[in-house]
């Protein structure tokens, strides 16, 4: 379901590999080279003792510890909550100031360098004009206090744009540090203080443990992006010899800083079990995302290209199968695909798609008219999730070994994209009503819990979380797709893997981060469900159902076919995440054993159809031996029946004399027979009879033998022996009295027009001729000799058609064309041509050809 390994491009904080002043900067318009000098983190800098401060640090320090006397001032003088309101008005007008304020100048520095241009017309740097500005002044005089005492004079010898990135760290530093403050204020001034057993509860330790993996995730990030990256330094001007680099925090999620670099906010939310808390910790979060999508990526992609040659090669070949196949098929076009509460690529003209609309539709009407109770609700959608997966998950897997429901529609003559066409309506819809009957069952449940408003507020921080997942597992399903494509969403690599031109898997987007996104994160809406509904144990189950079944469709049934198709090491590959997670020993360990436990499990599956193999000469002498012992006691055993058989009646003989165990189609077979004068009548009669069929009744044959027989008193001789009298002869069946199909047969020879058995043969087998299937040509001259020979030809109008009959069926040829190129045509589909040899031989054809290119 994917493309190749490339360094994402997207990530826009991981920019250099090591500490900025070992590195050597250059200018972005001039190219200008410097040595950057070196420079702290924003808490070392201004809580560091040991740290000379300047000037506007020490503003920073003084700003920053007024908040917390005013804050103490205003409860004591205007209560609680004028207090928590004037710190909601401060943070949203901070938070504001980073993501608009940093942003709009961070915009126009990307694009003209305005903060560059604007210092150098005014000469703020310049130390000529320090004694005529007073800004040029103060700015002069703060980076001298920054810079150690030995490199006061450096400021004028280093660019502008560095000075610049200087002076604006100050100005981030006091907005972040503030953004933060009075977040922080605002949430403890929320916390349940007149009550603090409410915080000793499992929200409060899952609330703790996000905190501290916010701290580490804030942490580690520097750790990797150093001061430069965080300060957003390639803005000013860019480190010569640096790359884009993923390590610790930045391979387990995308832009690491802004998405679970706000956890914390959450863990918060949870430990004061206010939704005001969590209402404002989501839409700060969003503005950070805005902040990401218009200001930071654009400047990143100006800077260091979207995508690189290897992606721009994916591009060209599995992301473009979706426009190879609508290119290739014009009655192809873009499925329906049900995402979240909306539908993608819906065609009115389709009737599939109306379909699964209306039928959706249907069921909210369906539960508006008739209000059904929870019992059953549970019931119906329990039962579709299972029955839906149980159909999705058979045919997966069965076109991964067999092809099956490629064959099935091919064989009725249908191509090869229209059976993934059907195979795109049936996943989609029931997909669709999987998930539109738990949304009405989970709106039920909620209407029955939250019977009042109260109700709604007291847990609205459980129905908000709930939310929150379901958006998560809608992202997840976006990045998806982006990543892999339509193709990939429906498994496309299962049904035309022969359109796919690079064979490896994708790791753009959210598979660099994880192989399986879709395993946790494709069913965390679900369990979102789980939290809006009170944990009511109907929606657990129905959690745990989805859970259990996506697992199972992803490792047991989707792995396998991958490792099949793309090979073992690719498939296998270790994400970002597992890179990060295994630098842990302990998990390291753990993860060890379970991915032996699941390959051993995944080989077995990939094996289970192939023919066991005996590797000692030792076991194959021993096997060899066995079967010659077995085919002897076979013979002797069936020369012993044989015997039986010829005694019933006595001096009575039937025996085959053309062959000896198998006649292959369209020959002919000869039979001696004899029998005693005294036994003979002109109604003898000899019948061919499948074995299974007569159910070893050697006395009297119980079923019919369909016109498989003629009498033998036509081809008898009257003979004189030593001992008596005896009628014999010669008889032959050809291809107008044989069986058109393989199997086990036998001749009786039957008394006075009964079904008495006097004589049966011995047992011979009837086989398919081997047709010349090396060129389509020479399986055209194969099948129109055999068809030929038995008499089932007829031309008109230059056109070779087969005529059947009730020996020769369309089954028969049905049977012949699969036992010999393994292509089952469908018998509706061969009568709907009239047998046409050419029409049946290229459809054959055609789909043998599909079906080799297939994996």
């Amino acid at each position: 379901m994917t493309l190749t390994d490339t360094t994402d491009m997207s990530t826009p904080s991981v920019r250099v590999a090591q500490d900025s002043h070992k590195h050597v900067a250059v200018t972005r318009s001039t190219g200008v080279e410097f040595t950057p000098p070196k420079t702290h983190d924003m808490v070392r800098s201004l809580f560091d003792p040991t740290i000379k401060k300047s000037l506007f640090e020490v503003v920073i320090l003084a700003i920053l510890t007024s908040n917390f006397v005013l804050a103490y001032y205003l409860y004591g003088r205007m209560g609680l909550n004028f207090t928590r309101n004037s710190y909601l008005l401060q943070y949203i007008f901070w938070r504001l100031s980073y993501n608009v304020g940093i942003g709009i100048i961070l915009h126009y520095q990307s694009h003209n360098e305005w903060l560059n241009n604007f210092t150098t017309k005014y000469h703020l740097f310049d130390k000529k004009y320090r004694s005529k500005s007073k800004l040029a002044n103060l700015l002069q005089f703060e980076l001298q206090s920054k810079l150690p005492q030995s490199k006061k004079n450096d400021i004028y010898s280093y660019p502008d744009e560095l000075n610049v990135w200087l002076i604006f760290r100050q100005f981030v530093d006091l907005i972040l540090m503030q953004d933060f403050n009075t977040y922080m204020i605002f949430v403890f001034l929320s916390f349940p203080i007149n009550n603090l057993s409410k915080l000793i509860q499992w929200k409060s330790l899952a609330g703790m443990v996000l905190i501290l993996f916010n701290i580490w995730v804030k942490l580690d990030a520097h750790r990797v992006v150093k001061d430069f990256a965080w300060y957003w330094g390639d803005f000013f001007f860019l480190q010569k010899d640096s790359e884009l680099i993923f390590d610790g925090v930045f391979n387990i999620s995308p832009h690491p800083m802004y998405s679970i670099g706000y956890a914390g906010y959450y863990g918060l939310s949870l430990i004061s079990g206010d939704y005001h808390v969590l209402l404002v910790s989501i839409i700060g979060h969003l503005s950070q995302f805005l902040f990401l999508k218009y200001v930071e990526t654009p400047h990143i992609e100006r800077t260091y290209g979207d995508d690189s040659d290897e992606t721009i090669m994916e591009s060209k070949g599995n992301c473009g199968i979706d426009d190879l196949i609508t290119r290739e098929n014009y009655d192809y076009s873009r499925p329906l695909i049900s995402i979240g509460f909306w539908l993608e690529n819906f065609d009115n003209l389709r009737i599939g798609d109306l379909f699964t609309v209306g039928c959706m539709i249907g069921c909210g009407i369906w539960y508006f008219v008739y209000s059904p109770s929870s019992t059953v609700l549970f019931i119906i959608t329990f039962s579709v999730k299972l029955i839906s997966w149980c159909l999705i998950s058979g045919i997966l897997w069965k076109q991964h070994v067999s092809k099956w429901f490629t064959k099935l529609y091919l064989s009725n003559g249908y191509t090869q994209v229209y059976s993934y066409q059907q195979w795109q309506f049936l996943y989609n819809f029931s997909q669709s009503m999987s998930y539109c009957l738990l949304f009405i069952q989970t709106i039920n449940a909620m209407r029955l819990i939250y019977t009042n408003e109260q109700m709604i507020k007291n847990d609205m921080n459980e129905i908000l979380f709930g939310l929150l997942l379901c958006a998560l597992q809608i992202w997840c399903n976006e990045e998806i797709r982006s990543a892999i494509s339509d193709f990939g969403w429906f498994y496309g690599d299962f049904f035309l893997s022969n359109y796919i031109t690079h064979k490896k898997l994708t790791s753009q987007g959210i598979y660099k981060y994880l192989n399986d996104p879709e395993t946790i994160l494709g069913v965390s809406g679900v369990w979102g469900t789980v939290l809006m509904t009170q944990f009511k144990i109907e929606n657990i189950i129905l959690a745990i159902l989805w859970t259990i079944t996506n697992f199972i469709l992803i490792k047991f049934i989707e792995r396998p076919h991958l490792i099949k198709l793309y090979g073992d090491d690719n498939a296998n590959r270790q994400s970002g995440l597992q890179k990060t997670l295994l630098t842990m020993k302990p998990i390291r360990r753990v993860s060890e054993i379970v991915d032996n436990v699941e390959r051993l499990i995944i080989r077995s599956l990939l094996k289970s159809n192939e023919p066991s193999i005996n590797i000692e000469s030792s076991t194959e002498t021993l096997t060899e031996v066995a079967t010659s012992k077995r085919k002897d006691w076979n013979d002797v055993v069936e020369h012993a029946i044989y015997n039986v058989k010829n005694t019933m009646k006595h001096n009575c003989e039937l025996r085959l004399v053309s062959i000896k165990d198998s006649l292959i189609l369209p020959h002919e077979i000869t039979l001696h027979w004899k029998i005693p004068k005294d036994l003979f009548t002109a109604k003898d009669w000899i019948g061919l009879y499948k074995v299974i069929d007569t159910q070893n009744n050697y006395k009297y044959t119980t079923v019919s033998s369909n016109e498989h027989w003629q009498f033998v008193e036509p081809h008898a001789i009257n003979i004189h022996e030593e001992y008596g009298e005896f009628i014999e002869g010669d008889i032959k069946f050809d291809h107008n009295l044989l069986y058109f199909e393989q199997g086990i047969f036998e001749f009786r020879y039957h008394s006075k027009g009964s079904h008495r058995v006097m004589s049966i043969s011995p047992t011979f087998e009837i086989q398919w001729p081997k047709l010349n299937i090396s060129t389509l040509s020479t399986f055209k001259e194969s099948l129109l000799q055999f068809c030929n020979e038995i008499g089932c030809i007829e031309r008109v109008h230059g056109h070779n058609y087969i005529t059947f009959n009730n020996k020769f069926t369309v089954k028969s040829l049905r049977n012949l064309i699969r036992d010999n190129i393994g292509i089952t045509l469908n018998e509706e589909y061969i009568k709907n041509i009239q047998g046409n040899i050419d029409t049946i031989c290229n459809k054959s054809w055609e789909i043998k050809k599909i079906l080799d290119e297939l994996v």
